[in-house]
């Protein structure tokens, strides 16, 4: 029987050529590449090792020995695009209110919402950039320190598991991975400790502008009462409470992605 009509392999390496069902037909076009497994993989023309994840580069590289994340890495990079155009919304607005009131000192914060949406901007044209690099074309690099590996067996019961909603973690069958599974592929996570500790950080600096409205507020409450400590006590609730539901959100955000961030100190359960 006649192979049914397709691109199919002529004779010539790199080459395929359209076969109608019934003939060869003069219609060419390079082969498709072989589908590459996800790992660590030389950069070709570069010196560079980076993660490719099964179709893409991804924006994370063995530097000093570690893998780690580029510092303008954005996933995806439509989501710095939508955030950049974002900031530079709210940056016009503020611009255009402080081009209206005239006062020096209101073109301090639209100037930082705009420097904002270029590095949004920048990071989403880096990631795109990247996603654009040539595929590999050597066999990839298997070195201790970005092991093990997703899909490396080493007992009984290894596979993916369930950290939070969107994230799951590689279970080897006898230790934890730090690769995670997320909506856009496998990913090292081997920066989850920094990211964990910052993001801890940030919290408890956000919860402490929130104590410092509280004890402004108590402050204009104590002194001669006037407009003076009517302006303070009203400023001190505001940022008591913008900054104190900041703090609770990143601080409990950040807590219950522990498990996402660092290495579970439990095995999985039994499935």
């Amino acid at each position: 029987m006649s192979a049914p009509q397709g691109w199919y392999d002529a004779g010539t390496p790199g080459v395929q050529r359209w076969w109608d069902g019934v003939q060869w037909t003069a219609h060419e076009r390079a082969a498709a590449p072989a589908t590459l497994s996800m790992g660590w993989y030389p950069v070709p023309g570069t010196t560079d090792v980076r993660w490719w994840d099964g179709v893409m580069w991804t924006p994370y590289r063995v530097r000093a020995g570690k893998p780690r994340p580029d510092w303008l890495a954005i996933e995806p990079p439509a989501m710095g695009v939508v955030l950049g155009v974002l900031f530079v919304v709210l940056g016009m607005l503020q611009l255009f209110a402080a081009l209206v009131t005239q006062n020096p000192g209101n073109f301090v914060f639209p100037v930082l919402l705009l420097s904002v949406a270029v590095i949004w901007f920048v990071g989403a044209a880096y990631s795109s950039g990247v996603r654009k690099l040539p595929a590999p074309q050597s066999a990839p690099i298997v070195d201790p320190v970005v092991r093990p590996l997703p899909g490396e067996v080493e007992g009984p019961g290894a596979g993916w598991y369930p950290m939070t909603r969107q994230v799951s973690r590689w279970w080897t069958g006898s230790r934890w991975s730090w690769y995670i599974g997320t909506k856009f592929g496998p990913r090292p996570g081997h920066a989850g400790p920094r990211g964990y500790l910052t993001s801890m950080i940030v919290g408890w600096c956000v919860a402490g502008l929130a104590v410092a409205g509280l004890i402004v507020a108590v402050l204009g409450s104590v002194i001669e009462q006037g407009l003076y400590s009517g302006a303070m006590i009203a400023i001190g609730i505001i940022v008591t409470l913008l900054f104190g539901g900041l703090a609770a959100f990143a601080l409990l955000l950040t807590r219950s992605r522990r498990n996402a961030l660092l290495l579970p100190t439990t095995p999985p359960p039994l499935r």
